[in-house]
């Protein structure tokens, strides 16, 4: 393995622990608020708050909550949205965000809070050594799907829906793997999420996901070096997609974050 791509991947981690450990990042979460169409006050956020079946929210703050969004107060009624598919949206309150998020056909209440216990006590996430043995090519085969159903961390009943531009094919230990992606073709945002059989004893068994790189129309690339736990591996008020079954591997991909806690 070369200097020089231990020191990227040292610096791609350095940066998924950056995000993960931003004041108002995964970690920062201390809550899930479902809102009904009943108007309803919770422990630890401000005011009242109620979703109609159309993602539209309407929230009542007092001027002593203190409670902006863009910088102008909010007193009174307001309303909000409407948040269809996973939209959200963020109100401030003093150093804490309120963040409405549409999960699940439903309207969800996250506040974000910097002193969360989860941000304060994390220890870091350790990796398996970056090896280029990981890094591999795959052939995709495009097969365009809309809103493919996955389960959710939200809840058993839970599903979250994304798009899928196709899968990636390739073998690995003479194994077939076929691994449905989400998101656009040529987009930052083409991934997979999956789990494998290192989440027995070393990765968090529910889902894990890597960024995918459109070489050409035929070719993706996957360093399985760069993947990382989401954010239900360390909170109990993470939304996380999990994924479909047939990116659930009988494989082991020892490569990537390993599960909150685990060192080699």
């Amino acid at each position: 393995m070369s200097t020089s791509f231990a020191d990227a991947h040292a610096a791609w981690h350095d940066r998924v622990e950056a995000d993960r450990t931003a004041p108002h990042g995964p970690l920062s979460v201390t809550a899930l608020h479902w809102l009904s169409a009943d108007p309803q006050a919770f422990d630890g956020a401000p005011g009242t708050w109620s979703a109609g079946a159309d993602g539209l929210v309407t929230a009542s703050f007092a001027a002593v909550d203190g409670v902006t969004r863009d910088g102008v107060a909010l007193e009174g009624s307001v309303q909000l949205g409407p948040l269809t598919g996973i939209a959200s949206t963020t109100l401030a309150w003093g150093e804490q965000l309120l963040e409405l998020a549409a999960r699940s056909g439903r309207i969800v209440l996250r506040p974000r809070d910097p002193q969360s216990k989860d941000r304060v006590e994390y220890a870091g996430t350790n990796t398996f050594p970056p090896s280029e043995r990981w890094v591999v090519r795959a052939r995709f085969v495009p097969a365009p799907r809309e809103a493919v159903e996955v389960d959710s961390a939200a809840g058993v009943d839970a599903k979250q829906h994304y798009d899928s531009p196709g899968t990636a094919e390739f073998e690995f230990e003479g194994q077939p793997i076929r691994l449905t992606l989400f998101g656009e073709p040529y987009s930052p945002g083409l991934r997979a999420l999956f789990a494998d059989a290192t989440g027995k004893d070393l990765t968090f068994p529910a889902a894990r996901h890597v960024g995918v790189t459109q070489i050409d129309d035929d070719t993706v690339e996957i360093d399985f070096n760069r993947t990382s736990n989401l954010p239900c591996a360390y909170s109990a008020s993470a939304t996380c997609p999990f994924p479909p079954p047939e990116n659930r591997l009988a494989v082991r991909i020892e490569a990537g974050e390993l599960r909150p806690g685990i060192s080699l």
